[in-house]
């Protein structure tokens, strides 16, 4: 390969990286199956702790299904944005920005996202169970597959958001998921819509973040 085709290379995954978002407001434009293909498909080549890749993906696209998501997580009651303007008012503003736009749109994400992805896990042991970082290990290499489905969605102009259950076990149930599966993110993907709230990121100095040799 020569060198002007590496850094080809680089500058499409930093485009990626660079374009990645977390959307919550979506056109209700269909995204293409190959697509999707795409995505999951670089999604299973994400580093793994045990090399089994022990990494599953339900695809939504049925009003019934996603009915059932917003049931198990009782996001069809009404948000009370002045209380959550209270609770969040002495947290950093981005942080605050961000809880203020997602959590009454909840429901709506998963409601009008195009497809709604439910990516399940094998832990090697159940989180409220785990006594060493180890224990952890399924967690974090399920989090590296679910950022490289992120990320080559990013590539055609397809965005996300990662909502984390907080009832999985009756939504494992709703899904027909494995006991001994784990549930890490209910994903809606599609297109942004005119006008999306594009939240501002916290701005990171490497310099501050980055130690050589000790802390």
């Amino acid at each position: 390969m020569a060198a002007g085709d590496n850094c080809k290379k680089n500058m499409e995954l930093k485009e990626a990286i660079e374009k990645r978002r977390t959307i919550r407001d979506f056109k209700d434009t269909v995204i293409p199956q190959q697509i999707l293909d795409y995505a999951i498909g670089n999604a299973f080549k994400a580093p793994t702790y045990n090399h089994k890749r022990e990494w599953d993906f339900i695809v939504i696209t049925s009003l019934k299904s996603r009915l059932q998501l917003i049931d198990a997580e009782h996001l069809d009651k009404p948000v009370d944005n002045l209380k959550l303007e209270t609770i969040f008012e002495k947290e950093e503003s981005v942080m605050k920005a961000m809880y203020l736009d997602a959590i009454p749109k909840q429901q709506k994400m998963i409601l009008e996202a195009p497809t709604v992805v439910v990516v399940v896990y094998k832990p090697k042991t159940r989180v409220e169970d785990a006594k060493r970082i180890y224990d952890l290990n399924c967690l974090a290499s399920v989090w590296t597959c679910i950022e490289n489905f992120l990320l080559s969605l990013a590539e055609h102009d397809v965005y996300g958001v990662t909502f984390i259950p907080q009832h999985s076990d009756v939504i494992k149930s709703k899904l027909g998921i494995p006991g001994e599966l784990e549930i890490a993110a209910i994903i809606p993907v599609g297109y942004k819509a005119e006008g999306a709230a594009i939240l501002q990121q916290k701005e990171i100095h490497i310099s501050d973040r980055m130690h050589t040799e000790k802390w």
